[in-house]
C-alpha cells in the first residue's frame, strides 16, 4: 500500500487493519493502535478472534476471503479489557484489509476505551449513534426531573388542600356555635319583650335573619367540607324520608306560604348510597326551588319523581317558578353564581350539589323556561354491596 493510500485508508477507516498471508498485522489505523498499543509485525490472533462469521471460518487468507460479502465482528483484546469492531474484508494484492469500527452501544464504551469523536471517521454512523444517545440522555434527565417535580409539587398541593380542608371544616364548625347560642337569645328576648315593644321586636326580627343568613352560609361550607373530606358510605336511601323532612324543615322560608309539595316514588329495587350526601343534594335542590317558587302565580307547586333500579336511581325536582333564562343556565352550578338579583343565597347550594355528584359518579341536567318553571334530573349509581365492593 502506498503512502497516499494509507492515507486515504487512514481518513476514511481509522479502525482498519491490513495483514498479511500468515496473518501479521503490517498497517494499523492510529484509532486501532490506541485501544491495544504498537502491533504492527504481530499476529493478529494475538488481538483478535472472530465472533462472526462464526462457523467454518479458519484464521487462514483464502478462508476469510470466502466471506469477504459479510460482516465480519472481531472480539478484541488489549489484556486489560475487551471490546469489538465490526466491519467487512477486502483482498489488497496478497493482503486482507479491514475496515470496520468499534461497537460502541453507551457514553460509557467510549471512556472505557479511552477513544474520542475525532478519532472516527467524519461519516461513522457510530457518531450519528453517540450524538442520539446523548440527547437521549440528556431528555431521559430532563424528563426525570419533571416528572420528580411534579410528584413532589403533587404531594405538596395534596397535603396543602387537606390542611385547607381541615382548617375550613374547624373554623365553620367553632363559627356556628356562637351563633346558634346567639340565636337562642334572641328567641328568649322575642318571648320575654312586652306586646307592646314593636319597634325591638322588629330589630330582633332582622338581627334573627341576618344570623340565620350567616348559619346557612356557613352550613353550606360545612356541607362541602364533608363532601370532600369523607369516604362514601353506602346505606339503603329512604328517599320519601328524605324529601319530606327537607320539605318539612325549608318550607318556613318560602315567599309562597301554602305551596303544593308532592312526593312519588317508584322503587323497583333497593337503593344504596351515602346518605348524609344524598340528603344535603335533595335539600339544596329542593331550597333553591322553593327560594324561587313565583309569587304572581295563583298556584305554585314543587314535586319530586324518584326511580330506583338495581343499577341507579333517577331524582327529577321541578317546579313552576320563576325559570332561569338560557344565558345563566351553563353557570348555574359555578361557586357564588347568582342566576338572578332577587337570590338572597350564597351561590354555593347548586355547587356542592354538583360536586356531590361528581362524587358520586353521578349525572345531572337541568332545563327550564323563565317565568314557566324548572326541571334537575339527577342519577346517581346503585352502590349495593355488590357493585360496591367491585
Amino acid at each position: 500500500m502506498t503512502p497516499d493510500e494509507e492515507r486515504l485508508i487512514e481518513r476514511l477507516f481509522p479502525f482498519y487493519l491490513l495483514m498479511d498471508a500468515q496473518l501479521h498485522i503490517v498497517q494499523a489505523g492510529q484509532s486501532v493502535k490506541k485501544i491495544i498499543g504498537d502491533c504492527i509485525d504481530k499476529p493478529f490472533t494475538n488481538y483478535f478472534t472472530f465472533l462472526r462469521p462464526g462457523l467454518g471460518i479458519r484464521y487462514h487468507i483464502d478462508s476469510i476471503l470466502q466471506f469477504e460479502n459479510q460482516i465480519f465482528i472481531l472480539k478484541g483484546s488489549n489484556g486489560h479489557q475487551d471490546f469489538r469492531l465490526k466491519g467487512q474484508v477486502v483482498r489488497s494484492d496478497k493482503h486482507i484489509l479491514f475496515c470496520g469500527s468499534p461497537w460502541i452501544t453507551s457514553e460509557s464504551d467510549f471512556i472505557r476505551l479511552g477513544l474520542k469523536v475525532t478519532d472516527f471517521a467524519i461519516h461513522d454512523s457510530t457518531i450519528d449513534m453517540m450524538q442520539n444517545l446523548r440527547v437521549l440522555d440528556l431528555a431521559l434527565m430532563d424528563s426525570t426531573h419533571v416528572n420528580n417535580l411534579l410528584v413532589s409539587k403533587n404531594e405538596e398541593l395534596t397535603k396543602t388542600n387537606a390542611e385547607l380542608d381541615r382548617f375550613v371544616y374547624s373554623v365553620s364548625h367553632d363559627l356556628r356555635a356562637p351563633l346558634t347560642s346567639l340565636l337562642g337569645l334572641m328567641n328568649i328576648c322575642n318571648e320575654t319583650l312586652p306586646q307592646d315593644e314593636l319597634f325591638i321586636r322588629q330589630i330582633l326580627s332582622m338581627m334573627q335573619h341576618s344570623v340565620n343568613k350567616m348559619d346557612a352560609f356557613i352550613s353550606e361550607i360545612l356541607d362541602y367540607s364533608r363532601n370532600s373530606r369523607k369516604e362514601i358510605t353506602p346505606t339503603i336511601i329512604d328517599f320519601n324520608s328524605i324529601l319530606t323532612e327537607a320539605n318539612e324543615s325549608l318550607k318556613y322560608t318560602s315567599n309562597v306560604p301554602g305551596y303544593e309539595f308532592s312526593v312519588a316514588i317508584q322503587e323497583d329495587n333497593v337503593f344504596y348510597s351515602d346518605e348524609q350526601r344524598v340528603s344535603i343534594l335533595l335539600n339544596n335542590l329542593i331550597s333553591n326551588a322553593i327560594k324561587y317558587l313565583d309569587v304572581s302565580k295563583a298556584k305554585s307547586s314543587i314535586r319530586a319523581h324518584v326511580h330506583t333500579t338495581s343499577h341507579w336511581a333517577k331524582i327529577i325536582i321541578e317546579d313552576n317558578g320563576i325559570g332561569i333564562d338560557s344565558s345563566h343556565q351553563t353557570k348555574v352550578f359555578d361557586m357564588f353564581y347568582r342566576a338572578t338579583d332577587i337570590s338572597t343565597g350564597s351561590g354555593l347550594g347548586l355547587y356542592i350539589v354538583r360536586e356531590i355528584m361528581h362524587k358520586l359518579e353521578g349525572t345531572i341536567t337541568l332545563e327550564s323556561t323563565l317565568n314557566q318553571g324548572t326541571s334537575v334530573t339527577i342519577e346517581i349509581p346503585n352502590l349495593n354491596l355488590n357493585t360496591f365492593a367491585s
